[in-house]
């Protein structure tokens, strides 16, 4: 049932080093930093246009009409701590009928400033290519909980200039990302985060469902909509068992930052296929986004913050499986300090700590619903867990109304 998240609220503090590495190139990031809040009402930032001959062409397309379809209203202006965001463009769109959607416009101007502007330039296409095929997959699926593209295409702003083709894809446009929201929002209510646990997990359940592994489930890219549902945006860094990915060869394709600490030492999870790895990978971000809910920070930092410098993935000369033991000591002390956060959750702890425990292990040989190694479900199965989000959100919500 839809409710109020202020009702029954408890404060959250939360940590301002978090999301440092956060990527405007990111569709999720973007969208939030179109979005100001007054009261319930969302407004954007409206863009003065100003006739500059170093604007690239991803730059000129405020007051243009795309795919006789979508005017281009505003621009999405980053905040001055925003990084990333390069390769891409973000504004706000509105359709004849007065639909509102976001456009990403990507910026291929740097490749051709680079010293192998080919080679730049076929990258750029390569993920861009990448990223549209695998958002029209899941619009052919029907993935609920993702954040689906509306239209993609092209625009040619000079016919006589090669470079000014601008290629695009248009979203459907949310209120903003869960961090956003709770900085609107500094009381938040159980219900409403644990529903938001269980429409991220449904998501990235969605997308294993299909043979897609997210690889940077993180707070900026899951997005709120109407207030009360989430989906989950941004599949830039995503891959497809079906399809080779530009990211294929990366140890990590997402935010090291929220990485998982196997993904972060040398020769870490070889027992792993590379598919188990990436599913593996999401679980553990999946659990740090409950992290997040209760502490403001990525489970990466708080079980970094509990280690002796020493034993940082930065300064460690040994293998995974030597540093391991440090890492599971750290991350006990972890999960039995959990009753002492004072966080939203806190009446919520025992049966948080297990989740937590399940999601986050950094021993990956261990992660999982302990239910799964027995079953007939892969290990790294997330079903039990979004019926568990479910059925603790639905407690939480009931309690609100009762």
């Amino acid at each position: 049932m839809p409710h109020n998240p202020l009702q029954g609220a408890t404060h959250l503090k939360r940590d301002s080093h978090v999301d440092a590495g956060h990527n405007m190139n990111s569709t999720a990031s973007v969208v939030r930093l179109a979005c100001q809040h007054e009261g319930s009402r969302a407004t954007h930032k409206f863009a003065m246009s100003t006739p500059d001959s170093r604007q690239t062409p991803a730059s000129r397309l405020l007051g243009l009409t795309l795919n006789d379809r979508w005017n281009v209203i505003s621009e999405i202006i980053p905040n001055e701590t925003a990084t990333g965001g390069r390769f891409s463009k973000g504004y706000i769109v509105k359709s004849k009928n007065d639909e509102k959607a976001f456009l990403k416009a990507m910026d291929f101007s740097e490749a051709l400033e680079s010293d192998d502007p080919a080679q730049a330039l076929e990258s750029m296409t390569a993920a861009y290519n990448y990223e549209r095929a695998l958002l029209r997959k899941c619009k052919t699926k029907r993935l609920s909980r993702v954040v689906l593209a509306i239209d993609d295409g092209k625009i040619v702003l000079d016919r006589t200039d090669p470079s000014s083709v601008v290629q695009y894809i248009i979203f459907e446009l949310a209120d903003g990302d869960i961090r956003a929201y709770l900085d609107q929002h500094t009381k938040i209510d159980a219900a409403w985060i644990l529903r938001t646990m269980h429409h991220a997990t449904s998501a990235i359940r969605q997308l294993h469902s299909v043979d897609i592994v997210h690889q940077d489930i993180k707070p900026s890219n899951v997005l709120v909509f109407n207030h009360t549902e989430s989906k989950l945006g941004d599949l830039g860094r995503a891959q497809d068992a079906s399809a080779k990915s530009p990211y294929d060869n990366l140890q990590c394709a997402g935010d090291l930052s929220y990485a998982p600490p196997e993904l972060l030492y040398e020769s870490s999870s070889s027992s792993l296929s590379p598919w188990e790895r990436r599913l593996s990978c999401d679980m553990y971000l999946l659990g740090s986004i409950l992290v997040f809910f209760c502490t403001g920070s990525s489970m990466t930092h708080v079980l970094f913050s509990r280690l002796d410098q020493e034993h940082h993935h930065n300064k460690w000369d040994g293998t995974y499986s030597e540093v391991l033991p440090y890492l599971s000591r750290a991350f006990s002390r972890l999960i039995a300090d959990i009753k002492d956060w004072k966080h939203p959750l806190w009446q919520h702890s025992d049966e948080i700590a297990p989740l937590i425990s399940q999601l986050c292990n950094p021993d990956f040989r261990d992660r999982g619903h302990p239910k799964n190694f027995a079953g007939r479900h892969s290990r790294y199965s997330l079903e039990r867990y979004v019926s568990i989000f479910d059925r603790l959100a639905k407690r939480a919500e009931y309690s609100l109304f009762n």
